[in-house]
């Protein structure tokens, strides 16, 4: 237990060496690229450090905010915004940021929808375009507006809705969570787990992926359990075994805690991997800060927090 906190404070320095001066963080180490997805998985994994990289992050979050609410990917990227965008909401819920930033920022989630909802794409997927298997009128967030919903970017809305909203939510906020739930549910790829868009294309069932299933489980951890999240997380489990990659390792580490499934080998293989300089992407490095914390029962995705 002491070395994983020993190798959990080394993460957490190496991390903050690598917050680029404006308060961002690159994907990739040695590059001055500040990118949302790092930079959010960084602060999360901080939240707690009385140190000076905390606040210069939320405040470079709030700096970059686009005028219409919401972030983009990177830095000076996209002003109409990226799916991304609740992942920095949750960042910022976790820190305790609220006000007209992030009231705005929820709002254009709000209005965010995947294209698939629009009349003529649904007429569209129901009729002449069957190659995929989906429903579209179990819609999501998209990547980037005006495209069809995604199931990573609607996980990171559905965790900064329900970590914003403790108490019954607004109708407008319950419409959009419970339709994103339908979403994940219907693009499940049978019989578990996830893919990064589609379950099934030209009749034919997708693998899913360690990382993408990880994170739409814990999107799902406030709903109740059932067949498809009890057999997913059997297999991110067993999968989770032979994974070698620090990313999805560490996403599954923090899928499993989140449900209650033992993960002490796990951690105990990710904290073997002491050798921080060799992981150059720092979202990377984030997210396995973020996982040894469940040694310490400080899983940032439990429910109860």
């Amino acid at each position: 237990m002491h070395a994983t906190l020993e190798v959990g404070r080394e993460l957490k320095q190496d991390l903050s060496s690598r917050q680029l001066p404006r308060g961002g963080w690159p994907y990739t180490q040695g590059s001055a690229q500040a990118a949302l997805e790092p930079t959010c998985l960084a602060l999360l994994a901080l939240r707690s450090d009385p140190g000076p990289a905390r606040d210069l992050a939320i405040r470079f979050l709030l700096d970059i905010q686009n005028p219409n609410g919401s972030w983009p990917a990177f830095a000076g990227d996209n002003l109409e915004g990226s799916g991304l965008t609740g992942l920095s909401l949750l960042a910022l819920n976790r820190c305790g940021i609220k006000g007209e930033a992030t009231d705005q920022g929820f709002q254009w989630l709000l209005n965010l929808r995947g294209w698939e909802s629009h009349w003529l794409w649904r007429w569209k997927f129901k009729t002449s375009d069957r190659h995929v298997r989906f429903d579209p009128d179990k819609f999501g967030w998209p990547w980037m507006p005006e495209t069809v919903s995604w199931v990573v970017p609607t996980a990171y809305s559905l965790l900064a809705l329900t970590a914003s909203f403790k108490t019954p939510p607004p109708d407008s906020v319950r419409f959009r969570i419970r339709r994103g739930v339908e979403m994940l549910y219907d693009r499940i790829c049978p019989p578990e787990g996830w893919n990064a868009g589609n379950g099934v294309v030209y009749g034919q069932p997708l693998a899913p992926h360690l990382d993408t299933t990880a994170i739409a489980l814990l999107a799902l951890r406030s709903e109740p359990t059932n067949e498809l999240t009890a057999a997913s997380l059997d297999w991110l489990g067993q999968r989770a075994q032979t994974s070698c990659a620090p990313w999805s390792l560490a996403w599954a580490i923090l899928a499993l805690d989140a449900y209650g499934r033992r993960t002490n080998q796990l951690l105990t293989r990710l904290a073997d991997a002491r050798d921080t300089h060799r992981i150059k992407d720092c979202a990377t490095l984030a997210v396995a800060a973020l996982a040894l914390d469940c040694a310490f029962e400080r899983n940032i995705f439990r429910v109860t927090e």
